[in-house]
């Protein structure tokens, strides 16, 4: 009998698997047994119901991410997005980093925070960019907060696309300009990076 699920990804927090009966994704979070089976009921609990939220917030923000079928205890159950992970194309098509930038400023817009903002998480469908995995995403209304996930994604794009960097970053400016408080967040993250280069020196 053939297998119903292919793993897509197993991290610290979850498994992805592909159903491949309904060609739906199952994402569920795994147990951590150094924490007290209470607590770490509670907690994987809680962090998949926020994350289901956050997605249909983002969604209802009109930022393309996958459908949430179902949220369940541990367990979500979303629409499969199947496309080019933006790590495997942006090198070809640093112009995507405009519509990046759009997606960034609609959620900021609404306060929520992706947390790991890297071409990994990102999938290029029928010409647009969806964002995938916000096991790390929060709320918040911070500029900081918005500065550092712009840090994080500017560093995956040193990274995993050094050669495009610049093109691609410019492109995301352009985009990001859509989010009303841009230019604070733009001042802010130039605070951030400061930061990370005088630790570098210290160190």
């Amino acid at each position: 009998m053939a297998a119903r699920y292919k793993v897509l990804g197993l991290g610290a927090e979850a498994v992805i698997k592909l159903d491949l009966t309904s060609n739906t994704v199952l994402k569920q979070r795994i147990a951590k047994n150094y924490r007290h089976p209470v607590l770490d009921q509670v907690l994987r609990f809680s962090r998949t119901k926020a994350e289901a939220r956050i997605l249909q917030r983002a969604r209802q923000a009109g930022v393309p991410v996958p459908s949430v079928f179902e949220a369940s205890q541990d367990c979500i159950i979303m629409e499969f997005v199947d496309g080019a992970l933006l790590v495997e194309v942006l090198d070809e098509k640093p112009g995507l980093g405009f519509a990046i930038g759009e997606n960034v400023a609609k959620l900021h817009s609404k306060n929520i925070i992706h947390g790991d903002l890297t071409t990994s998480n990102m999938v290029l469908r029928k010409g647009q960019v969806y964002f995938i995995d916000f096991g790390l995403a929060f709320n918040s209304a911070k500029i900081e907060d918005m500065a550092v996930d712009l840090h994080l994604f500017k560093q995956a794009l040193n990274s995993k696309h050094s050669r495009v960097l610049n093109t691609v970053w410019n492109e995301f400016v352009k985009g990001y300009a859509l989010f009303q408080k841009h230019e604070r967040v733009l001042q802010r993250l130039s605070i951030v990076e400061s930061r990370g280069r005088y630790k570098f020196k210290k160190q």
